[in-house]
C-alpha cells in the first residue's frame, strides 16, 4: 500500500515534465503562434466583413405608442373597472366618474324640450283651427261684399227707371196732359229709388269693411305661425343643449382609445380627477417595433426597406427579423424637448445619433415596450432600390 502511494507523485511528475519539455520545444511554439494567429485573422476578417455589411447598434429598444388616457372634467372617482396589466377592448371602460349632477342637468333639458314640443302642438292646432274659420270668415264675407255690390247695381238700375218714369210725368205734366197726383207719385218713386240706392251703398260698404274685419282674422294665423317659428328655434336650442349634455354625461365614463394593455394606472377611487391630467397609460401589444439611434457616421449606409437581424435582451435564445422603416431627418440631440447649448465656449466634438424605425416580422412571443435589443442593419449603396 505504501508502494502504491509512492509511485503516484512520480507518475504525475512524470506526465508534468514531459509537457513542460514539449512546451518548450521550438515546434510546438511555432504551432501554437500559427493556431493563435490563424484565429486572430479569422475572428478579424469576421469583424471587418461584418463591418463592412451590417451597421449595428446596441442603443436600440423596443418602442410603441403609449397612449396617455386623460378625462375632459374633473370630479370624484367612484369606479377604476380595470387593472394594471388588463387587456380591454377599445371602448371599454376604464374609469367612472360621479355623473349624478349631469344626469340631473340632463333631465331638466329634456324637460324643458318636451314642453316646448307641447307648445308647438298646441299653436299648431290653433294654426289649423283659425286657418280654417278665417278662410270660412273671408269667404262669406266676400259672398256678401259681392251680393250688396249686385244690390247697388239693382238699385242704381232702379233709379234710373225711376228718373226716366219722373222725367216723361213731368214733360206731361208740363204740357197738362197729367195731373199732379201722377207728377207726386213720380216724385215719390224716384226718392224711394235713390234711397234704395243709398241703403244698397251702405250695405256693400259695411260688408268691404266685414270682409277685411276676415281679412285681418286670417293675419292672425299668421302672427300664431311666427309665434311658431320662435317655438321651434328654442326646440332647435333646447335639443342641442340635450345632445350636448349626453356628451358630457358620456364623458364622466372614461374609456379605451385602443385595443391594449393597461400599463400604468394614477387614480384610485374616492380621488378628484382633474380635467386635462392623464388617469391612465396604455399600449397595444401587437403594434410594436424597435427604435435604434444609429450614429451619424453610419447613416448613409441605411435605407428604407433594407434587412434587419435583431436580438432581443429578454429572449437571448431568438432571433428576429424586420426591415427598416423610417430614417428620422433630425438629431435626437435636435428633437430633445430641452436641447444643451455651449454656454461656456468650450466645445468638445460628440458623434451624434438619429433615430430609425424598424418593422418587426411577426413574432410568436410578446415584446415588451422598454426593453432592450441589438440590431444589425444590412448597409444599402446609393443605387439600392429601396
Amino acid at each position: 500500500m505504501d508502494g502504491n502511494i509512492s509511485s503516484t507523485p512520480s507518475e504525475s511528475d512524470t506526465r508534468s515534465r514531459r509537457v513542460a519539455s514539449l512546451l518548450r520545444s521550438r515546434r510546438t511554439r511555432l504551432w501554437l503562434a500559427i493556431v493563435a494567429g490563424l484565429l486572430a485573422v479569422i475572428l478579424i476578417v469576421r469583424f471587418l466583413s461584418d463591418r463592412a455589411a451590417y451597421v449595428s447598434t446596441a442603443d436600440a429598444r423596443i418602442a410603441s405608442d403609449m397612449i396617455a388616457v386623460s378625462t375632459d372634467i374633473s370630479g370624484r372617482i367612484t369606479d377604476v373597472a380595470v387593472d394594471e396589466g388588463d387587456r380591454v377592448p377599445e371602448g371599454d371602460v376604464l374609469f367612472r366618474i360621479d355623473d349624478r349632477e349631469a344626469s340631473l342637468l340632463l333631465a331638466q333639458y329634456e324637460a324643458e324640450a318636451e314642453r316646448l314640443r307641447a307648445e308647438i302642438a298646441r299653436e299648431d292646432t290653433r294654426v289649423t283651427l283659425a286657418s280654417s274659420k278665417a278662410g270660412s270668415e273671408v269667404a262669406a264675407r266676400a259672398a256678401g261684399t259681392q251680393s250688396a255690390s249686385a244690390s247697388v247695381q239693382s238699385a242704381q238700375s232702379d233709379y234710373q227707371t225711376a228718373k226716366l218714369d219722373f222725367d216723361r210725368t213731368k214733360d206731361l205734366f208740363d204740357r197738362g196732359r197729367v195731373s199732379r197726383a201722377a207728377l207726386d207719385q213720380a216724385q215719390n218713386a224716384l226718392d224711394t229709388a235713390e234711397q234704395a240706392v243709398r241703403r244698397a251703398e251702405a250695405d256693400r260698404q259695411r260688408a268691404a269693411a266685414e270682409q277685411r274685419t276676415a281679412s285681418i282674422g286670417s293675419q292672425e294665423v299668421q302672427l300664431i305661425e311666427h309665434d311658431l317659428s320662435v317655438l321651434r328655434a328654442a326646440l332647435l336650442q333646447a335639443e342641442a343643449r340635450v345632445d350636448a349634455q349626453k356628451v358630457v354625461l358620456d364623458q364622466h365614463s372614461i374609456r379605451s382609445p385602443i385595443d391594449g394593455v393597461v400599463d400604468e394606472i394614477f387614480y384610485d377611487v374616492g380621488e378628484h380627477s382633474l380635467r386635462g391630467f392623464r388617469m391612465a397609460l396604455l399600449h397595444n401589444p401587437d403594434d410594436v417595433w424597435v427604435s435604434a439611434n444609429i450614429k451619424e457616421t453610419d447613416i448613409r449606409n441605411v435605407r428604407p426597406g433594407a434587412p434587419v437581424l435583431v436580438k432581443v435582451d429578454s429572449y437571448p435564445g431568438i432571433r428576429f427579423s424586420g426591415t427598416v422603416d423610417r430614417v428620422h431627418d433630425a438629431t435626437i440631440g435636435e428633437a430633445s424637448l430641452m436641447p444643451n447649448p455651449n454656454a461656456n465656449g468650450v466645445f468638445t466634438k460628440i458623434t451624434q445619433r438619429i433615430s430609425v424605425s424598424i418593422t418587426l416580422d411577426e413574432a410568436d412571443v410578446a415584446l415588451r415596450p422598454g426593453t432592450m435589443v441589438r440590431v444589425r442593419i444590412r448597409k444599402q449603396a446609393d443605387g439600392d432600390a429601396r
